[in-house]
């Protein structure tokens, strides 16, 4: 796939709950970074699996999550794209959703690459079905994204919601 020619910048959420997760998720930045440029990273974060009412979570251990800034100049379907390999090659089972697993990253945001901090970017107009939506649907439900995004990055919630503006 051949990369467009313009610049994204990009928050993305990674978690890993399955072997050495500290080890998974090292080995991911090492391979995602062959592709984007890394500009920013929070801390990570041991938390609880996330519960769903149609997938048992009991037999999943805690997860360690962390999000990181990005800039490249690959699309949000050629980012995704390179996503899904980094974590089939890691170890993301994809026999039915919210299983356990060595490797998730999600894309939580895109913006226009702009010379200055992702909050004062412009939101991307993004969305696609039925694989994944950029900016993560789920962004809402989940608060250790949002006190990583918010707080540690200190996006604004106003800017987060020019986001989702867009569905």
């Amino acid at each position: 796939m051949r990369p467009s020619k313009n610049m994204y910048k990009y928050i993305l959420a990674f978690g890993s709950n399955v072997g050495d997760r500290q080890k998974n998720l090292d080995k991911s930045l090492i391979l995602l970074n062959k592709h984007i440029f890394i500009t920013k990273q929070s801390t990570r974060k041991e938390t609880k699996p996330l519960t769903h009412p149609e997938y048992n979570t009991s037999d999943h251990e805690n997860y360690v999550n962390f999000i990181c800034e990005a800039e490249t100049h690959y699309n949000p379907d050629e980012l995704y794209c390179i996503i899904t390999e980094i974590e089939d090659l890691i170890g993301h089972p994809r026999e039915r959703r919210w299983m356990p697993r060595s490797l998730d990253i999600d894309i939580l945001l895109c913006a226009e690459f702009e010379n200055k901090p992702f909050s004062e970017c412009k939101p991307y107009p993004y969305s696609k079905e039925p694989n994944f939506f950029v900016p993560h649907r789920d962004y809402f439900n989940r608060s250790f994204w949002r006190d990583m995004v918010e707080d540690e990055f200190k996006i604004p919630k106003e800017q987060i919601a020019k986001h989702f503006k867009f569905y």
